[in-house]
């Protein structure tokens, strides 16, 4: 009697795991899509902001921006837990 008890407790904790699983990936990736619209408006104000003869070199500098801090996030996160 116990091991079924068991073994259904077992089985719920995996069902609510793979839930919670299921849900990271998906905000993930609404995550992923916000953050292409958030990158292109950023280009489109960038251009609309600054003069013409300046808005490559601005926009250069915000895609450094977007590097550094990718490459810091995985320097931290990734790397670091290894």
């Amino acid at each position: 009697m116990e091991e079924n008890e068991t073994a259904k407790k077992k089985g719920q904790t995996d069902n609510v795991s793979l839930f919670r699983t299921g849900m990271i990936i998906i905000m993930l990736l609404i995550l992923l899509v916000a953050s292409f619209g958030f990158y292109q408006g950023m280009h489109s104000a960038i251009h609309d902001l600054f003069d013409y003869r300046y808005t490559s070199l601005i926009g250069s500098i915000f895609d450094l921006a977007i590097i550094a801090a990718i490459l810091y996030i995985v320097r931290e996160f990734y790397i670091k837990k290894q």
